[in-house]
């Protein structure tokens, strides 16, 4: 895989099975808020190396999101705007999850626009999108405005997703 064309170019790349399957039974086991295993895999482990290779060594984490339900769907959207350019999405999911499980559904190219209206975002919907598989111990990384979104799963499936936003460095004091 290349990250230096597929991360700029489409918005996001998938990494399987990046995670190592020790740590990933580690999260599956203790997958609860500040759990010890969450938090050292968010600040030095592979959700943070995975984010320290495109953001810099000192790169922190500003957000972290537990999806633990059959959430209902989630409509087209982006994440928010501010610093986008100094920004990253990291996902490991812990579960399978196919399109029908309701995977993260992605436009392709579409954080080249910039920060979209919602009436904007609602018409790149209608356009070609990615919907990746993805298994447990796999990761995905993506641009903060790549529009994205979920269908509610129809299997009724766990899929259980850490995701957690990461800022690069300069952007510290800023964001305290």
């Amino acid at each position: 895989m290349n990250i230096q064309f597929q991360l700029p170019n489409h918005g996001f790349e998938v990494h399987p099975q990046a995670c190592p399957a020790p740590v990933l039974a580690q999260l599956q086991a203790a997958f609860y808020p500040n759990a010890p295993a969450l938090i050292e895999q968010t600040t030095t482990g592979i959700l943070y190396q995975t984010a320290a290779a495109i953001l810099g060594e000192n790169c922190f984490p500003t957000l972290t999101v537990l999806y633990d339900e059959n959430s209902p769907a989630i409509p087209w959207q982006q994440d928010n705007p501010d610093h986008a350019d100094r920004k990253l999405i990291v996902r490991l999911s812990l579960d399978p999850c196919s399109f029908f499980d309701g995977a993260l559904k992605l436009c392709p190219s579409s954080h080249k626009h910039g920060p979209l209206t919602p009436q904007q975002v609602r018409a790149h919907s209608s356009r070609p999108f990615s919907s990746p598989e993805m298994t447990p111990g796999d990761i995905l990384i993506m641009h903060p405005l790549t529009i994205h979104s979920t269908n509610a799963s129809e299997s009724m499936k766990p899929r259980r997703v850490i995701q957690i936003v990461y800022a690069a460095a300069e952007l510290r004091d800023t964001l305290a």
